[in-house]
């Protein structure tokens, strides 16, 4: 490395301000990747506790399935997120005489449109609740 003459400086303010921009362009996508996986998980839990929730209402189990899948999507949706992928199951259990319904579901959270080098194209969340089935419902 060559050295410096005296008075030389060994980068313009330019030079410092292009680096300065790309580092803290950096630090700004991770803060939004970090928010955006916060309100992916919380809106990923809320669509399972729906899910389980409309679910367990239900007196048809096949309907109940596409009613909770609709019920997740759209919890997911009313909270802005968008995701690459959303499964949703629906489990009916009574084996010790409670049945309840275990809904999960899963979310691939976009971040493809953050451009940080060698993060993934999306991350994902999942969430599962439990909702009793009432035993006093009225049966068809």
């Amino acid at each position: 490395m060559k050295p410096l003459i005296e008075g030389e400086r060994g980068g313009g303010p330019s030079v410092e301000g292009a680096v300065l921009v790309g580092a803290l362009g950096l630090v700004v996508a991770f803060g939004i990747a970090g928010v955006r996986v916060t309100m992916a998980e919380a809106a990923t839990s809320q669509a399972a506790a729906s899910a389980a929730r409309i679910a367990s209402i239900q007196r048809d189990p096949a309907a109940a399935a596409t009613i909770a899948e609709d019920a997740a999507r759209g919890a997911l949706s009313q909270r802005g997120i968008a995701c690459a992928a959303v499964a949703v199951r629906v489990v009916v259990d009574d084996d010790d005489g409670l049945a309840v319904v275990r809904a999960e579901v899963s979310c691939d959270a976009r971040w493809s449109d953050l451009a940080i080098p060698g993060a993934p194209g999306s991350y994902r969340t999942a969430a599962s609740a439990v909702s009793p089935i009432d035993p006093l419902r009225e049966h068809e």
